[in-house]
């Protein structure tokens, strides 16, 4: 290997580094690194993967869907340990090939990856899927771990023995884990879709957590001398200076330079470019065109004295925080800057210079939506509206609060909204949530706006709410369990009273045997449908006793039943009457009472006494009246109570908007109530759908039930504004729709009317 010139701060190799390279140390420590760094992701993976596909199976369209779910569970219960073994040995085997030189690290290139996609009529439907699938998951990882794979791809370049390097051939690339946890799935018997699903669960897990080890791997190739000053290099366009100069970023639009400062971001975070921010610039820089013709040669401020300026504002915004004295509106902002402005040059005129006028209104426009968003509590839209003055002075310095979605400072008033969203005075009783807002509202005021460090607060406000809402989730648990059981014990009524009914609805019984298939039998048919739901053979069982017992009952029927049969019936019954707790006492007088009641019946024995049984009609036994109720059984009162109910149902079914928006919600979702006096206003989160009746309850930030509602009745609500769906959308992405749509608008009005004042000019003329 010859020795390289230094070429861009890219140290030369040195003997001592070829040394480690031929000794095979530095290989085996990255492959240990890399396992160690992908040990939570997998595990993470594995410990969600379970619970993902429940709900999933829990909300599955068919049975068979249903099926595939349950199926895939019980495969990876089964087949866990093995699937992760798999993937750890082929991650092995690709630095093993690495070592080799041999790059091609698995049977399907990239390259026949790529053939697969233009040649789809030759493959497979589902390799065509999950090729698909695949190549998305790595071109994401690839994008958002850009940074590391750079660095990557020139020091394992150098490992190789110069070999230039791609992303998918780095033995540490996204490419391997992606395509290494791919190929455990010919271990498990799953379904197509299933398989997409999990690999697409996989991605979820995988991005977050590679940054971290990717990180560890490559200071541990700088210790080694692997290229130890390798510096990233932010590709430019062609006549692209390296940065704008300040009488360039004054002259531009608010998007001026969004190319060189959005391209990368620090810290191996990605920029993702907001396209609404590119919107509204447009708009803008229309308005400043259009304006053109009114631009004064005045001097501008300073950006030292309008720095003063918000500081001044900052500081009374801060003590109207601390005296609960309501602020100015996000429009009263800036004509107040503007005012304290012209006090601080005596009488000399100036004008703030286009570009940062341009933010000051738009930031305006933020905090106007945020104060008006019907999502956010009242109590939290004033207070959040007390950062405006700070987040005006970061704006004025990195426009990137608004172009990149991963800004730190925008991704902090997302969370604090988002968590806000359920918020409700009787749910926060001690004001634990408020008092935190309150509290990081505070420090911002506190803190010049240069040194507020956001990625503390994010993670101090995360910290807040995961315990805050440990709490509200067991009780939430707790809440659809208790939902669960109750329907599930409402089913198994309703289908007690369905085989009571259809099998006694033509027959004249004793009042002993019908009172016996009312209460105690019904209760053993309820607790056998509780507890042998998935064993419709075993509950069976117990519904044949009813015939049998009725067969045996009926007076005057053209067999008579015999000794053995009815001795079958009351072994029966007894086996039964054990399941409901009935003591050994009571199941003998009971027993013994009937059976000698059946002997009487079928004529096999004659009583001594003429004692004359009572019999009576079906339509007798169901009957519940005023003079009655307190004597009839509990399985009576409910048929009677769900017949009542079903004849007063007043909620229609329509299949309209408002029937998709309910049946598109998930869990999670916040909905607000409001009750007919339009007063009292409920906020609650959708918790858990019945697998059973397909109810939806809703709790509340205490993860307490407020209701549950079926789909026609959330429908029927949303229908006639007594429910209204909250967005879940963060707030900075609605507020910058909402003012792209509504500056769009305007500029296409500006242009249609300037149009006709030209065209009427030219016929006037004419």
């Amino acid at each position: 290997m010859k020795t390289e010139k230094p070429v861009n701060n890219i140290t030369h190799i040195s003997p001592e580094l070829k040394e480690k390279i031929s000794q095979g140390r530095i290989l085996p420590k990255v492959h240990k690194l890399f396992l160690k760094g992908l040990k939570p992701a997998i595990r993470d993976y594995y410990d969600n993967l379970d619970d993902s596909l429940f709900d999933m199976a829990e909300k599955a369209e068919n049975n068979e869907t249903q099926s595939d779910y349950f199926t895939a569970m019980r495969e990876v219960r089964k087949k866990k340990e093995l699937m992760v073994r798999k993937f750890s040995e082929n991650i092995q085997d690709t630095f093993k090939k690495f070592k080799k030189a041999d790059f091609n690290y698995f049977s399907e290139s990239s390259s026949q990856v790529d053939s697969s996609a233009n040649n789809m009529s030759l493959v497979d439907e589902h390799e065509l899927d999950q090729n698909l699938a695949i190549t998305n998951m790595i071109d994401k990882a690839n994008t958002y771990l850009h940074q590391n794979l750079f660095a990557f791809k020139k020091r394992f370049s150098l490992l190789a023995g110069g070999s230039e390097l791609n992303n998918d051939q780095v033995p540490v690339s996204p490419s391997v884990i992606v395509k290494s946890f791919s190929n455990t799935f010919v271990h498990v018997n799953i379904s197509n879709k299933v398989e997409l699903i999990m690999l697409k669960l996989f991605e979820r897990n995988l991005i977050p957590n590679l940054g971290k080890p990717y990180q560890e791997i490559n200071e541990y190739l700088i210790e080694e001398g692997i290229y130890p000053n390798l510096k990233f290099q932010v590709p430019k366009r062609a006549n692209q200076s390296a940065s704008p100069t300040h009488s360039q970023a004054t002259q531009g639009g608010l998007d001026h330079g969004m190319e060189n400062n959005e391209a990368y971001a620090t810290n191996n975070q990605p920029q993702i470019s907001d396209d609404n921010f590119r919107i509204i610039s447009a708009a803008f820089n229309n308005r400043q065109a259009s304006m053109i013709n009114q631009v004064s040669n005045l001097p501008v401020y300073e950006s030292a004295i309008i720095n003063n300026a918000l500081s001044a504002l900052q500081h009374e915004e801060l003590q109207n925080l601390n005296s609960r004295q309501i602020s100015m509106s996000p429009i009263e902002i800036k004509d107040e800057l503007l005012n304290r402005l012209k006090q601080t040059e005596g009488g000399t005129k100036k004008q703030v210079n286009k570009q940062d006028e341009d933010t000051i209104d738009l930031v305006g426009m933020l905090f106007q939506f945020l104060v008006e968003d019907r999502n956010l509590p009242h109590r939290l839209q004033a207070l959040l509206a007390k950062l405006q003055i700070p987040y005006l002075h970061i704006a004025l310095d990195d426009r990137k609060l608004f172009s990149n979605k991963e800004n730190n400072a925008r991704k902090l008033l997302d969370i604090i909204a988002q968590a806000s969203v359920g918020w409700t005075e009787e749910t926060d009783v001690k004001g634990n949530f408020i008092n935190k807002v309150e509290e990081i509202i505070q420090n911002i005021l506190e803190t010049d706006y240069q040194e507020i460090n956001f990625p503390e607060l994010i993670e101090d406000f995360q910290a807040f709410l995961k315990k805050h809402e440990k709490r509200a989730n067991i009780l939430e648990k707790r809440t659809s369990e208790k939902a669960l059981g109750q329907e599930r014990i409402l089913k198994a009524k309703e289908k007690t009273a369905a085989i009571l009914q259809a099998k006694m609805k033509n027959h004249s019984l004793p009042k002993s045997v019908s009172d016996l298939l009312l209460t105690p039998w019904a209760n053993v048919l309820i607790l056998a449908h509780l507890r042998h739901q998935d064993e419709p053979e075993l509950v069976e069982n117990y519904a044949k006793f009813v015939d049998k017992l009725i067969f045996v009952s009926i007076q005057n029927k053209k067999k008579q039943a015999t000794n053995a049969q009815i001795s079958h019936v009351i072994d029966h019954l007894s086996k039964g009457l054990r399941l409901v707790a009935f003591d050994e006492h009571s199941i003998k007088e009971k027993s013994k009472e009937l059976y000698q009641l059946l002997l009487t019946i079928n004529g096999i024995e004659t009583e001594d006494t003429e004692v004359e049984h009572e019999f009576i009609l079906p339509q007798e036994a169901f009957k519940v009246s005023e003079d009655n109720s307190e004597n009839k059984p509990e399985i009576v009162h409910f048929i009677a109570d769900k017949k009542f109910n079903n004849l007063n149902t007043t909620i229609e079914h329509h299949e309209d908007e408002y029937y998709q928006k309910a049946k598109n919600l998930v869990t999670g979702d916040w909905v607000e109530f409001i009750a007919e006096n339009d007063e009292d206003i409920i906020r609650a989160k959708l918790s858990w759908v019945s697998p059973i009746s397909q109810k939806l309850l809703f709790v509340n930030a205490r993860g307490v039930k407020v209701t549950d509602k079926s789909l026609d009745e959330l429908a029927h609500d949303l229908r006639e504004k007594s429910a209204m769906i909250l967005q879940q959308i963060p707030i900075f992405d609605r507020a910058l729709d909402a003012i792209a749509k509504q500056m769009t608008d305007k500029n296409n009005e500006q242009q249609t009317s300037e149009t006709e004042s030209i065209n009427s000019t030219q016929v006037e003329e004419n």
